[in-house]
C-alpha cells in the first residue's frame, strides 16, 4: 500500500498517514452551512423541481439502498407512521433510490398493502445512482452499485443543517431525526444551545456564556447558574426570537 505523509504546518508536532489512493477531489461534498442545490428530476409523484417542491418548510432528504429489500422496506414503514410528526414539523421528505419506477410502484405498493400504510412522499428514480454519486451518498468501500443510508435536514433557506450516514444494513432512528429537526427549530427561535439527550420540554443552555445581570435581564431569574461557563435556562423562560 502506497502511503503518503502530510504536515499540517513546519512546527506542528501532528502528522498525517494516509493510503494515497484517499487523496482524491471532488467537485462539491455536502456540507453543514451549505446551499443545497436546486434540482430538476422525475420521481414516483410526478416531474419536480426541488427548489418549487420544497418551497417554505424544512426538508428531509434521504437515500436508501435499494427497493423491494427489507432493512429499507423498515425505514420507509417507519417514516410513512410518522408522517403526522413529520407535517407537525413542517417537513417534507424526499427519497432517492436508483431503483427504476417499476420497482419502486411494486414496493410501495407492496408497503401500503401489508403494513396499511400510504406512501405519501416522492422518491426521486435517480438513475444509474447519478445524483447520489453528487451528494456524496455513494462510499466506493462499502458498494459500488448501492448508496449508503445518507440523510440531509435542510431548513426553509435550503441551507444544510444536518447530516446523518448509516451503512448499509443498518435502519435509522426516526425518533432521533424528529428530534433533531425539533432542536434545530429550537435553536433557531431561542437562540439558546440544545444539550445532549434534549427532547422538547426540557431545559435549554446558554449557547454562549453571558454575565448573571445579562442573563437575568433576558431570563428573569430561570437560569441556574453551574459553573461559571455552564448555566442552564428553563425551557418556559427562554425568550423566542426570529429564526435567523
Amino acid at each position: 500500500m502506497s502511503i503518503q505523509f502530510f504536515s499540517f504546518g513546519a512546527n506542528e508536532s501532528n502528522r498525517l498517514y494516509m493510503p494515497s489512493n484517499y487523496r482524491k477531489s471532488v467537485a462539491w461534498l455536502p456540507q453543514i452551512g451549505d446551499i443545497f442545490p436546486d434540482f430538476t428530476a422525475e420521481t414516483t409523484k410526478g416531474d419536480m423541481r426541488f427548489f418549487d417542491w420544497a418551497e417554505g418548510g424544512w426538508s428531509y432528504l434521504f437515500s436508501h439502498p435499494a427497493a423491494l429489500t427489507p432493512v429499507c422496506t423498515s425505514e420507509v414503514v417507519a417514516l410513512c407512521a410518522a408522517r403526522e410528526d413529520f407535517q407537525a414539523q413542517g417537513v417534507n421528505l424526499l427519497g432517492f433510490s436508483g431503483s427504476s419506477m417499476e420497482e419502486q410502484t411494486r414496493w410501495h405498493a407492496d408497503i401500503e398493502n401489508v403494513f396499511d400504510l400510504t406512501v405519501n412522499f416522492p422518491f426521486v428514480i435517480d438513475h444509474d445512482c447519478r445524483m447520489a454519486r453528487s451528494f456524496g451518498m455513494m462510499h466506493r468501500n462499502v458498494s459500488d452499485y448501492w448508496p449508503i443510508r445518507k440523510s440531509f435536514i435542510l431548513d426553509p433557506q435550503m441551507r444544510v443543517r444536518m447530516i446523518f450516514e448509516y451503512p448499509l444494513y443498518i435502519g435509522r432512528g426516526t425518533d432521533e431525526i424528529l428530534r433533531v429537526i425539533d432542536a434545530l427549530q429550537k435553536q433557531d427561535s431561542s437562540g439558546l444551545g440544545i444539550p445532549a439527550d434534549w427532547v422538547r420540554g426540557e431545559d435549554l443552555l446558554f449557547a454562549e456564556n453571558m454575565s448573571d445581570a445579562d442573563a437575568r435581564r433576558a431570563y428573569g431569574d430561570r437560569f441556574v447558574r453551574l459553573t461559571d461557563y455552564l448555566a442552564v435556562v428553563c425551557e418556559d423562560g427562554a425568550t423566542e426570537t426570529t429564526p435567523g
